[in-house]
């Protein structure tokens, strides 16, 4: 089981990084950024505006990049949409999440109220809470499972930033590019 949980966080991890060339409005180098890891931030853009956790600076003169960094993430992103099973997948855990209790909750009241069951249904109703973090599980199992396959074969995705409420990623081997939601 420890050794399951271990491999779930690690799926669950993103390795950031960035391997686009940027131009340096100060200096006007083009090059590769020198990256100095990611910051934290609470502040996340909706709609198209990218939110970059990156911090990235000219090699030559360190000026910060991260609104260049922010534009090229637009650039490289605004056309890509997100997989058709990663929508599936979404529609299906939402439904799951919402539906089925009310399916549950009117099959229960309907059943009071004609004289089926008593207090033991509503009991099931509080079990069907144990199947919640199971599901969960699963789900963002499935989903953090999309960007650890690539048709290059060897898949090493680089979380770049947000382009709204998507997570942007870059295959390191061989430059695709995916767009997840969770």
């Amino acid at each position: 089981m420890l050794t399951f949980l271990k491999q779930y966080s690690q799926r669950l991890q993103h390795q950031h990084g960035w391997e686009a060339e940027l131009d340096c409005p100060a200096c006007g180098n083009h090059g590769l950024p020198d990256y100095a890891g990611w910051t934290p931030g609470s502040t996340i853009h909706f709609g198209t505006r990218p939110t970059i956790l990156v911090s990235v600076s000219c090699p030559r003169c360190d000026q910060d990049l991260k609104q260049q960094a922010g534009e090229k993430l637009i650039e490289f992103f605004s056309h890509v949409t997100t997989r058709m099973r990663n929508r599936r997948l979404i529609t299906l855990f939402i439904s799951l999440l919402v539906d089925l209790p009310w399916l549950l909750c009117a099959v229960i009241w309907a059943g009071v109220q004609l004289g089926w069951w008593g207090h033991t249904a509503f009991l099931a109703l509080n079990r069907l809470t144990l199947l919640l973090p199971p599901a969960i599980f699963w789900f963002n199992w499935q989903i953090h499972g999309a960007r650890r396959c690539c048709e290059c074969g060897q898949p090493a995705s680089v979380f770049m930033g947000l382009l709204g409420r998507s997570y942007c990623y870059r295959c390191s081997t061989c430059g695709k590019l995916l767009r997840l939601r969770d």
